[in-house]
C-alpha cells in the first residue's frame, strides 16, 4: 500500500500536466522581479540621457558666459562703455551731438492733420478721396 501511494505520487509529479504547470508557475515568479528590475534600468537610463543633455546645456551656457566675460574685462569694452556713458572720445576724433527741436516729429504730424490724414471717424478710403480730390483752400 506504502508502494502504491508512492507510485501515485510520482506518477502525479511526472505527469506532463503537472510539469507543465509547475514550469509556468517557475518562470512566473522568476519573471516578475526581472520585469521590475528592465523597469528600473530603462527609468534610470532615460534620467541618465536628460541629465546629459543637462550637462550638455550648462556647458554651452558656461562657454557663452566665459566668452561674455572675457569680452566684459577686456579692453574693448571698457572703451565702448566709456564712449556711450561718459561721451569720451579718442585723440583727433570730432564728435557730432544732434538734437531734435522736435524730438516726435510733431511739425510733419501737424501737416498731416491739416490734410485730413489724422482723420480716425472717417473710412480711410474716404480720406484719401478728400485729400486728393476735394477743393483746399490755400
Amino acid at each position: 500500500m506504502v508502494r502504491k501511494k508512492r507510485s501515485l505520487l510520482i506518477r502525479f509529479i511526472f505527469n506532463p500536466k503537472t510539469l507543465i504547470v509547475l514550469g509556468l508557475a517557475i518562470v512566473i515568479v522568476i519573471s516578475i522581479p526581472i520585469s521590475k528590475n528592465i523597469s528600473k534600468k530603462y527609468n534610470i537610463d532615460q534620467e541618465i540621457l536628460e541629465l546629459e543633455k543637462e550637462i550638455t546645456a550648462m556647458e554651452s551656457a558656461n562657454t557663452d558666459f566665459k566668452k561674455m566675460i572675457t569680452y566684459l574685462e577686456s579692453d574693448s569694452f571698457v572703451e565702448e562703455q566709456a564712449r556711450l556713458n561718459l561721451g569720451l572720445k579718442k585723440e583727433g576724433e570730432k564728435v557730432i551731438v544732434i538734437e531734435s527741436a522736435d524730438p516726435a516729429g510733431e511739425a510733419g504730424q501737424k501737416d498731416i492733420l491739416a490734410n485730413g490724414f489724422g482723420q480716425r471717424d472717417k473710412f480711410f478710403p474716404i480720406v484719401w478721396w478728400d485729400y486728393f480730390f476735394t477743393k483746399k483752400d490755400g
